[in-house]
């Protein structure tokens, strides 16, 4: 921090998400904030609202403070020069508009306060109720700096006359640390002889159904390779393992070689990042999972839970399987079958086109924070 920050007795950086629940992603993006923010700002400087602070303390050795006490909110925010809000998808209203109304009741708290609030490589929406709508407008409106990971969120702002800047995700930016060598033998005892390793992310979503679960165990039957051998990747166990283990289970029965990785030993995001190094292709619906690969060249093949998802398999020229509202099964097996065999014909190109995307990527994910140092007038 400069001089005329200390002098005026706002020396923190407060940083808010949907962060100590659990979700690799969100995770992930608070480690390359943290990292950065490390850099130049010392560590009991930043503080971090958390569902599980005392895990933030400890892995990062930062400060952190619970989500849910509005009086510490309060309280901290009277000293903080910076609020950062994000980043990831909090202003979306897919269950109810609470999650925009928190959000952005923080950023009005924070400009009351003093601090100076900024939505930090965001993805807006959906947003469907009127509610949630007005909540994020007025969020917006309220904060004095915003970078948006996709253009329709950019788009929605134009839309309503709000100046931002189009980014992209912080994780872009993770570099690997060291993989935990229970982890590497693992990956090592599942590889069989010259055969792929196959990395597997699902999660639980009102569009991919049981059907839809067996439908996608048919089509890696048929084309991947007999000896390749499945890695089930859980980022966010309650949410994951209700696919994965079912999943597993069939593609054992099939006569297929696989195992549900033990995550225990992961203690940091930016370890995953080193683990997909580890697999020759990774099929994916959840979005961090997908980036973790592309950003080192593996490349992927992803199930589009989510428009942000089909974004970025578009951007990097990947195969994509479409999760549509509704259609036939049988249908739909034949488009996932088709679209499967012809986008893995060429792992190399896969792997070309990401290592080349994923470049361009990372220069626009730095953006982000060189908007930070800015703010915080640290000379980069």
């Amino acid at each position: 921090m400069t001089n005329s920050q200390k002098a005026s007795g706002r020396s923190l950086v407060l940083i808010s998400g949907y962060y100590g629940f659990g979700n690799l992603g969100d995770e992930a993006i608070l480690e390359s904030i943290i990292r950065e923010l490390e850099k130049s700002v010392s560590k009991d400087k930043i503080v971090v609202l958390s569902n599980d602070p005392e895990k933030h303390r400890a892995t990062y050795g930062v400060a952190a403070v619970s989500r849910w006490k509005l009086a510490s909110l309060v309280e901290l925010l009277p000293k903080a020069k910076l609020f950062i809000s994000g980043g990831g998808g909090l202003f979306q209203d897919t269950n109810s508009p609470g999650s925009t109304i928190y959000y952005g009741g923080q950023i009005a708290l924070a400009r009351a306060l003093g601090a100076h609030p900024m939505i930090f490589a965001q993805g807006l929406g959906p947003l469907n109720s009127s509610t949630g709508k007005m909540a994020t407008q007025l969020a917006a409106r309220l904060s004095q700096d915003i970078t948006v990971r996709d253009k329709a969120s950019l788009a929605m702002l134009e839309k309503w006359k709000v100046k931002a800047e189009l980014t992209a995700d912080p994780v872009w930016t993770l570099d690997e640390t060291e993989l935990p060598d229970s982890v590497r033998s693992q990956i090592d005892s599942a590889r069989q002889a010259n055969g792929l390793v196959v990395g597997l992310s699902l999660r639980n979503s009102h569009n991919f159904s049981d059907s839809r679960r067996e439908i996608l165990l048919s089509v890696l039957l048929k084309t991947l390779p007999a000896d390749a051998a499945l890695v089930l990747l859980p980022l966010q166990k309650e949410q994951d393992l209700p696919q994965l283990e079912p999943f597993l289970e069939s593609w054992k029965k099939a006569g297929r070689s696989g195992l549900m990785l033990d995550t225990s030993a992961l203690e940091r995001p930016s370890q995953w990042v080193s683990l997909m190094r580890k697999f020759d292709l990774v099929v994916a619906m959840r979005l961090h999972a997908l980036i973790f690969a592309l950003k080192e060249g593996i490349p992927v093949m992803g199930l589009t839970y989510d428009a942000k998802v089909e974004h970025v398999l578009r951007q990097f020229g990947q195969p994509i399987l479409i999760l549509p509202k509704e259609q036939g099964e049988a249908e739909l097996e034949k488009k996932w079958l088709d679209s499967a065999s012809a986008g893995l014909q060429d792992l190399g190109k896969l792997h070309l086109q990401a290592k080349e995307n994923a470049e361009s990527a990372k220069k626009l994910a730095c953006r982000n924070f060189q908007l930070l140092a800015k703010i915080l007038d640290i000379k980069k």
